[in-house]
């Protein structure tokens, strides 16, 4: 059963949760419970693990055996694609959820396993599609958002926590208030350095975004 068979007018996106896959069962997070779960793959594993109901899973199933598929409950969305596809399991959660009407997604993920899954998990967010929208990816105590120009940080609980912003672009332009070691427009920032690594919040900080764009990592100060 895909998305159109089922219909958008059975699923609520207001508060959207995508539970991604890999080896690690991830944490869940502080956020309000969620109206509609997706599951990447392996991740309907995890969702359960966590105590969460699952609404779609979404992915080519290559992370669960055919036991577990046929044990999926009926009511359950299964939207299966290829082996041999373009995109990770992780980004096709994250379009269903666009096609159903979300507007945030919360990604729960457990971490570890291939680098280079972490890696572009984590850069997804900052894509042409999804750097306009809502996305937050929680992994342990750790938040990650992308921010591009008049986008704002706006994340609870974050002042006392680390903080550390990774350009994206040759061009990126940010003025920061709020933390220890504050950036200007003025300053040079240039893509994928060590720049913003491991910075501190003081203060409710701002982040004013004004060129290109980058990813920000805030993480629990014990971490």
């Amino acid at each position: 059963m895909t998305c159109a068979d089922f219909g958008k007018s059975s699923l609520d996106p207001s508060r959207v949760v995508v539970v991604d896959g890999g080896p690690n069962s991830p944490v869940m997070p502080s956020i309000p419970s969620p109206t509609l779960v997706i599951a990447a793959d392996k991740g309907f594993e995890h969702a359960r693990a966590l105590g969460l109901s699952v609404d779609v899973v979404v992915g080519d199933f290559d992370s669960l055996s055919s036991e577990q598929v046929e044990n999926i409950d009926p009511g359950v969305i299964l939207e299966r694609h290829d082996v041999d596809k373009d995109e990770s399991d992780l980004a096709l959660a994250i379009n269903f959820a666009y096609r159903v009407g979300a507007k945030h997604i919360d990604i729960i993920t457990g971490g570890s396993g291939r680098l280079d899954h972490l890696l572009v998990g984590s850069l997804l967010l900052a894509n042409s599609e999804n750097l306009s929208r809502s996305i937050v990816t929680h992994c342990g105590s750790s938040r990650v958002v992308a921010l591009g120009p008049g986008q704002s940080l706006n994340l609870e609980n974050i002042v006392g926590c680390r903080i550390s912003l990774i350009s994206l672009e040759a061009n990126t332009r940010v003025r920061t208030q709020g933390l220890k070691w504050n950036l200007d427009l003025t300053d040079s920032f240039p893509p994928f350095s060590s720049l913003g690594l491991s910075n501190q919040i003081l203060d409710l900080p701002t982040l004013e975004v004004t060129q290109g764009s980058l990813l920000a990592i805030i993480s629990s100060p014990d971490d």
